[in-house]
């Protein structure tokens, strides 16, 4: 048998550690390939890119568009039904408000020690609702939805995390715009109560304004507010006067007190307390008396102003102008 010469052995050496070399170069570049990820902007919107899956952000749609190779996708209708299941290649559509997206690390135990040990694999979960969707359009159609992806390479799963951190921003607005939509229509809501309970109101004193009452009725109506008003301040004036509707409701009323100390009550309002600092003025057939109420302060001095005395005599209201203009004097 004939021995093969050294030099065709050299080259079938060289030519098989090439070819190795070759394969080696292939399945590493294919590797490589298989961890490559790429994010890119696209018009209205930004997309993450690999061989395991696609998400692609859609910023005027305000959803996430998920396509995933290997996937458990769960989805439950809302308020309430039963849950589905698909797995395998999916496609899925998720609403940015309220979307969470997180990575974690995969591990197993340790065949010897049983300690936890790192598998350089990891599970991206997407969870999202319409909850929110549901509430700021005050429909009842929506679902609940959980994407799970399992056996992701740790390198592609990083570049995920660090995609969905860029998007953090966009979420937590998209997320904050439907929460200031819920806060306005609660809020429309409960003006739209009060205006209801306030119409209401308005029907039944129009009804109480049309009521005809005696004399004896309406002063009996008026003093028994007064003497309300008199146990609230603590105290009953010395000098009174007083104005009283049809119906029995007080028009105004003034009630002073000794040592400057007074009650009035015109145009719905009343106040109790001291007439340090008040102003009279004249105003035609009526007197404007200003008073410091709880709101007063040296850095807002607004006086709370009310008229009285309309429909008195012009004695009587220049008799009380003087009265009221030398107590404020003396009060300083």
């Amino acid at each position: 048998m004939e021995s093969i010469g050294f030099l065709p052995l050299l080259w079938w050496s060289l030519g098989a550690a090439s070819l190795v070399g070759a394969c080696f170069y292939l399945y590493m570049e294919y590797q490589a390939y298989l961890l490559r990820t790429q994010v890119s902007g696209i018009p209205g919107g930004l997309r993450f890119t690999s061989r395991l899956l696609v998400a692609e952000a859609r910023y005027a749609a305000k959803h996430l568009v998920v396509e995933a190779r290997n996937a458990h996708y769960k989805r439950r209708p809302l308020p309430e039904g039963n849950e589905v299941l698909k797995t395998g290649e999916v496609t899925a559509t998720l609403p940015a408000a309220g979307l969470q997206m997180q990575v974690f690390r995969m591990v197993e135990k340790d065949g010897v020690s049983g300690a936890p040990k790192d598998t350089g694999l990891c599970s991206i979960v997407f969870t999202a609702s319409d909850e929110l969707k549901m509430q700021a359009s005050h429909t009842s159609v929506g679902e609940r939805a959980e994407l799970r992806l399992e056996g992701i390479p740790a390198s592609v799963a990083a570049d995920f995390q660090t995609f969905a951190n860029t998007l953090q921003a966009w979420l937590d607005k998209v997320e904050h715009g439907l929460k200031m939509e819920i806060e306005a229509a609660r809020l429309r809501e409960e003006a739209a109560a009060r205006a209801k309970e306030k119409a209401e109101r308005d029907a039944l004193a129009a009804q109480a304004a049309n009521v005809v009452l005696s004399d004896e009725q309406r002063e009996a109506r008026a003093a028994e507010q007064i003497a309300k008003w008199r146990e609230a301040a603590g105290f009953t004036g010395n000098a009174t006067e007083v104005s009283i509707e049809p119906n029995g409701d007080i028009r105004w009323f003034i009630d002073l007190g000794l040592g400057g100390r007074v009650t009035l009550h015109a145009n719905n309002r009343t106040f109790s307390g001291s007439l340090r600092g008040a102003a009279v003025k004249g105003l035609g057939g009526e007197l404007e008396l200003g008073v410091r109420d709880d709101y007063w302060t040296e850095d807002e001095p607004i006086l709370a102003t009310f008229r009285i005395l309309g429909g008195a005599s012009p004695d009587i209201r220049r008799a009380w102008n003087e009265r009221l203009d030398i107590l404020v004097q003396s009060l300083g």
